[in-house]
């Protein structure tokens, strides 16, 4: 499933930016939603992965009436290959690794044919 394509732009204080100066979003002035498309609840965006006691993240969460920060543990699905979801449970769309994001899998395609050896899974790839 093809990501959300959702935006929401930031006007993050400067004492904010500094504590969560490793999230390149917020630097940008904006977040992209991390669910998949036609997702039926709020837009998400993770912005600082919590500390291992907590079990979650930080999560920017918004619609049309506001936007909101939340404390949300992480999504416990992993599929056969043991690759966690990378979303917060209960996100109401499909696991992190069902949606692909058009611009990176287009920068891995081309990366695959400088570096084929790197990107084995577009070695037979047509596209």
């Amino acid at each position: 499933m093809i990501k959300c394509t959702a935006v929401m732009v930031t006007s993050t204080p400067a004492p904010v930016l500094a504590v969560l100066s490793h999230v390149r979003e917020l630097r940008d002035g904006h977040v992209l939603c991390e669910l998949g498309e036609n997702h039926e609840d709020d837009h998400a965006a993770m912005l600082d992965d919590a500390d291992e006691g907590a079990g979650g993240a930080v999560w920017a969460r918004w619609n049309d009436a506001g936007v909101r920060t939340v404390l949300l543990p992480w999504c416990p699905a992993g599929p056969p290959e043991d690759r966690a979801c990378g979303l917060f449970m209960d996100h109401g769309s499909v696991h992190g690794w069902e949606v692909i994001d058009p611009t990176t899998e287009a920068i891995r395609r081309e990366l695959a044919k400088q570096y084929p050896e790197y990107y084995p899974e577009y070695t037979d790839d047509a596209g």
